[in-house]
């Protein structure tokens, strides 16, 4: 794992969370959840710093690293980008030279709030430290009671799904203490079983009901014609399922169409709902932009079988196709 000298060793990357402890080993990986390279108190100079130069301007990615002092394909840069939008001090737009960062409306309304002992500042920061998911999981566990740090480590490599890596599971404990601490969070601030926030929302945001009709935003870019109907939602409350896709999408990609319903004359019957199946998603940042894969959890040995032979034959459509693209330049 690459960490810049002049940054604290803390967590990795919640995109970027690939960490390959047993390289030349001959041996598998095991990669641990997403997770902050950075604490929140950093998150929010990174924040500020890209306030100072940009104000509420967007900027592409390759300008906002170098704010913050990296080179413009450093992983530094990109991991510190990924833990500020896990945090959601920041939000991305387009993908390769075109993506672009720019400061949520949120996180711009706190830098802003100089106010001595504001409240409004204060409670801010306590929900940024719970956005990143496994923040909230951990605390919808513990709250600010958290066990012997033996106890938690055992917990995340032994028990926790899918597991840390032992070699990276005390940077993330760290970066998790530093961030609560930080925040000054208390017991009665907490997520509830849905994944609903004090108020029933998420960082302010809207948490779909089965029945609802939503519309997906990704990139930037409106996903569907037509508004669709929320047939479902994932155990862990991350992900929604829609009408006429198996797919799980991101709750926080999603919004609520109030206009919408279905017409008089349509008879329509929600669905059975998915299973209880725990939607897990790792997310890879790279320079062309975010690289996605969501599974079903758990997985038997031979669905895992299964997925091993289809990612090989992904390998090659996606070497197929950046060598007919090559062909096509020249």
């Amino acid at each position: 794992m690459l960490v810049q000298e002049d940054e604290p060793q803390m967590a990795t990357n919640p995109k970027v969370v690939a960490v390959d402890e047993t390289a030349g080993s001959g041996k598998g990986r095991t990669r641990s959840p997403a997770y902050p390279f950075i604490n929140l108190e950093a998150a929010i100079k990174r924040a500020q710093e890209f306030y100072d130069h940009e104000l509420r301007n967007a900027a592409s990615l390759k300008i906002a690293v170098k704010h913050w002092g990296y080179q413009e394909k450093s992983s530094g840069g990109l991991q510190t980008t990924a833990a500020l939008i896990s945090f959601g001090l920041m939000e991305d737009e387009g993908s390769g030279d075109k993506r672009k960062l720019k400061l949520t409306p949120k996180a711009i309304r706190m830098l802003l709030d100089k106010r001595p002992d504001s409240s409004d500042r204060a409670q801010a920061i306590k929900e940024f430290a719970l956005n990143p998911k496994l923040h909230r999981d951990l605390w919808d566990k513990w709250g600010n009671s958290l066990p012997s740090e033996d106890q938690v480590r055992y917990t995340l490599t032994a028990e926790w799904e899918p597991p840390f890596n032992e070699k990276t599971v005390d940077a993330f404990i760290k970066e998790y203490k530093d961030t609560i601490s930080f925040a000054k969070l208390s017991e009665s601030d907490k997520f509830t079983s849905e994944g609903e926030s004090n108020g029933g929302h998420r960082d302010g945001k809207y948490v779909p009901k089965v029945g609802d009709f939503v519309q997906w935003e990704s990139a930037g870019i409106l996903q569907f014609p037509q508004p669709k109907v929320v047939t479902g939602i994932s155990s862990d409350g991350a992900f929604a399922f829609v009408e006429g896709s198996p797919t799980g999408l991101p709750i926080y990609e999603l919004t609520k169409e109030e206009g919408a319903s279905v017409p008089l004359h349509f008879s329509y019957k929600l669905p059975d709902p998915p299973s209880k199946t725990n939607v897990q998603e790792d997310v890879f940042s790279i320079a062309e932009g975010r690289v996605v894969i969501q599974w079903p959890s758990p997985l038997s040995a031979e669905s895992i079988q299964d997925l091993k032979d289809w990612l090989k034959i992904v390998e090659r459509k996606i070497a197929r196709s950046t060598q007919s693209s090559e062909a096509q330049t020249k």
